[in-house]
């Protein structure tokens, strides 16, 4: 697992494998630099970029071997054992997000959601679901490595206080919420708000 890629090659390089997984190799087993760049719509110089900082090379004339990628990706991004995660919220958007996990090669596991309803029983999920209550004492019991924060409605300094005692590494964030969490907590941020903003102006402008 290469440590010192930059963020936006990481999620870049998550992108490239997806997309590469979903070719069939026995029909093409080679692809160009341009042809994923046309299928991820974006610069071939992205790319080749990327594919520089993992020390991946391919056919001048070829391109590159896709499994041979699609492994070289998996060394440099995955880590070593596989990582717990657990939702706080697990409403529509938490269960579509916890669908993409299933049945794939994957180094992380979902192992817990938290929610504020008193039937926490949920037939169209595989793992455990617990009351917001028991958060603190779930994610030290299950050594909890990744949290995805799609809930508002929680009283989110404790929330947030119980996740940094119990050792918690990194937060998915879904919510409009400022997290104030120590530096050693890794937080995205995923702002749909800004994101379905970009996508109106962008839209807009072809009127």
């Amino acid at each position: 697992m290469e440590k010192n890629l930059p963020p936006a090659t990481v999620e870049r390089l998550s992108n490239y494998r997806r997309k590469l997984k979903g070719i069939n190799t026995e029909e093409t087993a080679y692809i160009h630099s341009h042809q994923l760049a046309h299928l991820m719509r974006i610069n071939p110089a992205h790319i080749r970029r990327d594919l520089m900082l993992i020390n991946f090379s391919g056919d001048i004339h070829k391109g590159y071997n896709i499994e041979n990628l699609i492994a070289k990706i998996g060394e440099n991004i995955d880590c070593i054992r596989k990582q717990k995660l657990a939702f706080i919220g697990i409403g529509d958007l938490g269960r579509a997000l916890a669908s993409e996990f299933k049945n794939k090669d994957s180094k992380l596991e979902i192992v817990a959601a938290f929610r504020l309803e008193e039937n926490l029983n949920d037939e169209s999920v595989d793992f455990k679901c617990y009351p917001i209550s028991k958060i603190k004492q779930v994610l030290k019991k299950e050594e909890i490595d990744i949290i995805v924060l799609t809930l508002t409605k929680i009283n989110l300094k404790e929330v947030l206080k119980n996740i940094v005692d119990s050792g918690v590494k990194g937060i998915l964030n879904f919510t409009s919420a400022h997290l104030d969490v120590p530096d050693e907590i890794y937080v995205e941020n995923y702002d749909m708000i800004g994101k379905l903003e970009k996508l109106s102006y962008f839209t807009s402008c072809k009127d």
